[in-house]
């Protein structure tokens, strides 16, 4: 299945909902920790890592884009 996202209304980038592993209280208020910001561009490398806590998506993530930039050059 894909991300869980919701779009911003400029449609330049969209808010993906990972693993939480944060319980909050019902009157809580915030940004939750596992909602990350991501640009039309690096949205579709978020796609099966949803399962997984923000940080462990972003770390999976910055290894992707590592891994293709070194075979770019």
């Amino acid at each position: 299945m894909s991300a869980t996202r919701k779009r911003n209304p400029s449609d330049k980038c969209s808010v993906v909902y990972f693993r939480s592993t944060v319980d909050y209280p019902d009157d809580w208020t915030g940004h939750p920790e596992n909602a990350e910001w991501f640009c039309t561009e690096h949205l579709p490398r978020t796609e099966g890592l949803t399962d997984l806590s923000a940080l462990k998506a972003i770390d999976q993530i910055r290894t992707q884009l590592t891994q293709s930039t070194a075979a770019a050059d």
